[in-house]
């Protein structure tokens, strides 16, 4: 099964990464880790639960949302 993707453009490297710096203490709190790609002003998050035999379930869904509420917040014209 594909994991669930979402792609982030900013406007720097250090945005960036301060993205990944804000959005790090969700996956801390659910205790549930994304593959996290960054290319200079570029993050991608590949979700998906290795216990589900890395199938995408409701939790990967309920964090790649908040994550993506935050970049919406952050980046409100995207």
């Amino acid at each position: 099964m594909e994991p669930l993707k979402r792609k982030y453009r900013f406007s720097s490297f250090e945005d960036a990464i301060a993205f990944i710096d804000r959005v790090a203490p969700i996956f801390s709190r659910e205790n549930h880790h994304p593959q996290i790609t960054n290319f200079y002003n570029t993050v991608e998050f590949s979700y998906y639960t290795t216990s589900a035999n890395n199938a995408v379930t409701e939790l990967d869904h309920k964090i790649a949302n908040e994550v993506e509420t935050i970049y919406q917040t952050l980046n409100p014209q995207s």
